[in-house]
Parts: structure tokens; C-alpha cells; sequence
């Protein structure tokens, strides 16, 4: 039986409350904050959902220390994650950044894709509005980008596709 961890950065904002809906849908799966669970943790599952966001409050207050994914990748580039089907979801606000639209997720994809991770989950960027972004391969986004800030009324609908097509992606 495959298994499923759900691992999301940062806590208490938009990403933490994305990473509990789509765990709504998959109640079986781990939920796991990081840097709370670490890379080992993830090493456990063979399925991963990994939740990201692009800008925070991080990016541009220099004095809060490093937190969430920035201390967990270089544990990534280190890790071995041949055989485990990854998948991510980005927030992202497409119209102030809309340079920049869920960068972090093509950041975390292509680190993930050489350490031998098979990438599911993308989404096309034909029902997005924005001008360039790092996660774009082809015409799709490597996984699911989430605009709470500008297209808030469409989440729930993106979430619960998203979520059937990973379902049968993943078993």
C-alpha cells in the first residue's frame, strides 16, 4: 500500500491552510509542517505532497531567522529521492509578482526532479493570469499554483481536481 506525507512550509498562513484542505481530501495521508518533520521524515512516504510559497515575510524582513524550507534544502540536495512520486503545490500572488508567479515551486521541482523524483501533479497555466515564472515546463506549471491573495474564489475548485488527478497518479 502506498503511503502519503503532506509536508508544507510555512506554518500559520496561506500555505499551512492549502496543505489542510487538500489534506481534507486525503485523510489518510501524514501532515507534517518543516522544518518540524525533516527530510528523513519524508523519506518514510512513497508519496509526497510538498506545499511552498514563493514570498513571505521571510524574504523581505532580513531579521527573522531562517525557518520552513530555506533550513530543509540542503538536507534535499543530499537526499536520495528515487522511487517517490512528488508533488507541489506554490502560492503565489500573480499580479504583484506576477514575474515571479510560484518561482519557488519550479525552485523545489527541479531540485527534487535531480535527486531522482518523479514530478506529478502539473497543472495547465491556460486558467492563469501572469507573465513569467521559474515553474513553468512546457505549457504547464510543475504542480498546483494557489493565488489566495488575487483568485481566492477559484482554490476550492483548482484543489479538488488537482487532488483527483494526483489520487490516480500516485496509487
Amino acid at each position: 500500500m502506498n503511503t502519503t506525507g503532506i509536508f508544507y512550509a510555512p506554518k500559520g498562513g496561506s500555505t499551512e491552510k492549502i496543505a489542510r484542505k487538500i489534506h481534507q481530501h486525503l485523510p489518510s495521508a501524514a501532515l507534517k509542517s518543516v522544518p518540524e518533520a525533516s527530510v528523513d521524515d519524508m523519506m518514510h512516504y512513497d508519496n509526497l505532497i510538498l506545499g511552498i510559497a514563493t514570498i513571505g515575510k521571510e524574504t523581505w524582513n532580513q531579521e527573522i531567522k531562517k525557518s520552513g524550507w530555506d533550513l530543509v534544502m540542503p538536507h534535499i540536495d543530499k537526499a536520495d529521492f528515487t522511487g517517490k512520486k512528488v508533488a507541489i503545490f506554490g502560492l503565489g500572488d500573480s499580479v504583484t509578482y506576477d514575474l515571479h508567479f510560484v518561482d519557488a515551486v519550479g525552485i523545489l521541482g527541479q531540485k527534487l526532479r535531480e535527486r531522482g523524483a518523479e514530478l506529478v501533479g502539473f497543472t495547465d497555466t491556460k486558467d492563469y493570469n501572469f507573465r513569467e515564472s521559474k515553474a513553468i515546463e512546457g505549457d504547464q506549471f510543475m504542480g498546483l499554483p494557489i493565488d489566495e491573495d488575487f483568485e481566492e474564489e477559484k482554490t476550492d475548485e483548482r484543489i479538488d481536481q488537482w487532488v483527483k488527478d494526483l489520487t490516480k497518479k500516485m496509487s
